[in-house]
């Protein structure tokens, strides 16, 4: 029942990466006049990294609450599964929407650069594994309050709890969409680390 931590590993190895590649690639091309077009993109990518880390944050409480409806569970107290679902839902969300936003202001740049296109859709698929989440919260909230009924009403009948499994059945789903979604996430950040490491080969070659 407990969430997939790969997430959590991968957007910190994003944020390092982006913030130290993007520092030697600024430090290789500074004395060597780099193009203001090239200027506006670094200045582009360093602030998109920075509004990331931001938005990680609501990553983290996500995650911790839905750790805690996980513990919760484990020990059969179903209200506080609910209760703490509602917290991840709102952090789930709220991440979904900054990554939406950064993408947003990214494209609004009209910068033509594969870089930024990679970052582009790096962030979609940010967004697409937030609400992977949120959704998986939405069943654990439902089966919850379908095992508190069945244990504590006496007048349920075996059906409420077969609902609480097909509750948990359709969170597993959305949590496998989720894992799918992490694995894209890792080939496009490959993808960019290649990229990145391109460029930098280049101004150093200059």
């Amino acid at each position: 029942m407990k969430q997939n931590n790969t997430w959590k590993y991968v957007s910190l190895v994003l944020i390092i990466i982006l913030v130290g590649t993007n520092i030697i690639w600024f430090l290789a091309g500074f004395g060597e006049d780099l193009h203001s077009k090239e200027n506006y993109l670094l200045k582009t990518l360093m602030k998109a990294d920075a509004e990331v880390s931001k938005v990680s944050l609501d990553s983290q409480r996500a995650e911790s609450y839905y750790d805690e409806a996980s513990y919760a569970y484990e020990n059969g107290e179903y209200n506080l599964v609910e209760s703490n679902c509602r917290l991840a839902r709102d952090s789930y969300s709220e991440e979904s929407q900054g990554y939406k936003r950064i993408r947003a202001e990214l494209i609004s740049t009209e910068i033509e650069d594969k870089l930024i296109d990679i970052y582009v859709e790096t962030l979609e698929i940010d967004s697409e594994i937030s609400l992977n989440m949120f959704e998986a919260c939405e069943h654990f909230e439902v089966a919850a309050r379908h095992y508190n009924r069945y244990m504590t009403d006496l007048t349920t009948g075996d059906d409420v709890w077969e609902m609480g499994n097909d509750a948990i059945e359709s969170m597993n789903e959305k949590i496998r969409d989720h894992d799918d979604n992490v694995r894209d996430y890792n080939d496009k950040l490959e993808e960019y680390r290649i990229e990145l490491k391109l460029r930098i080969e280049n101004d150093f070659a200059k």
